[in-house]
Order: structure tokens, then sequence, then C-alpha cells
């Protein structure tokens, strides 16, 4: 009783999840060239979006057992505590983790809106870090089919 009294006297101060990134107008931001492969892994399955140069981007990862969605942007130059995202119908900051090759990654539960907001964004969405540059990537089925996955 005590506890809960004392947890509701502190002030409430949003979380790093909640807070939204810097206004753009997605539409207007252009994908860059390349295409989203999907496959089955074991424990779940990932989404790859693999650029003209055939570096892979970006990954939506499943992982079953978890329910966890992990986002990964690869390629990024330095540790960031934030992936920002931005969608036709949203725009977030989630924390993030780096590691050490050099990848980005952004893990998220299968049940949050931003997934959604992804899967069903009209032509592309967007993400960014701290030292790492925008990259708009196309929609795809692939990276609704590997939400899903971790969602049945």
């Amino acid at each position: 009783m005590f506890a809960l009294a004392a947890a509701s006297a502190l002030p409430w101060v949003p979380t790093a999840s909640a807070q939204a990134p810097a206004q753009i107008e997605i539409e207007a931001v252009q994908p860059i060239s390349g295409s989203w492969t999907y496959r089955a892994i074991p424990g779940g399955s990932e989404a790859d979006f693999i650029d003209a140069a055939a570096v892979v981007r970006l990954q939506i990862k499943c992982n079953r057992t978890s329910r966890m969605v992990s986002i990964v942007r690869s390629g990024v130059p330095a540790a960031a505590p934030t992936m920002s995202f931005w969608t036709t119908s949203l725009s977030r900051t989630v924390p993030a983790r780096f590691l050490a090759t050099k990848e980005l990654v952004a893990d998220l539960i299968a049940t949050n809106p931003l997934l959604d907001s992804i899967a069903f964004s009209r032509g592309r969405f967007a993400t960014a870090a701290s030292g790492a540059p925008m990259v708009a990537v196309p929609s795809a089925p692939e990276t609704t089919r590997v939400i899903e996955d971790c969602r049945n």
C-alpha cells in the first residue's frame, strides 16, 4: 500500500519509447533502391532489405519464444542510445543497443503499435540514429509477415 502511494506521488516521466523524432514528410523521402527477402530461421523469421550494392541495410527479425521483433540497422559507425522511425502514420524514437558488428538494434514487443505502423506504412518507412543518416526503405509484405509471425 505504501509503495503504491509513494509511486503515485512520483512525477510521470515519458520513456524513450514514447518520444517522437523531428517531423518529416515521409511521402517526400525517396526510398533507397533494393529489395526485401523473407526467410524462416530457427525460432522465428527475418526480412532483410538488400540495397542495389547487395548490402543488407535493414533487418526485421522475429524471436517467437520471446515474442520480440528486432529492427537492425547495419553499417552504423558509432553507438547511439536510440533509433528513430518515421512511417505515414507515426513517428517514434525507441531505445537501441549497439553491437560490435556496427549494427544498431531496436527490440520491440510484437504488439508494439510502431510495428503496425511499419507494416501498414504507405510506400515507405524510414529510420535514423545519431551518427547514422536516415535510410528510407520501401514498405513490403515481407516485413508484415515477420511481424505477424511473432504474434501468432
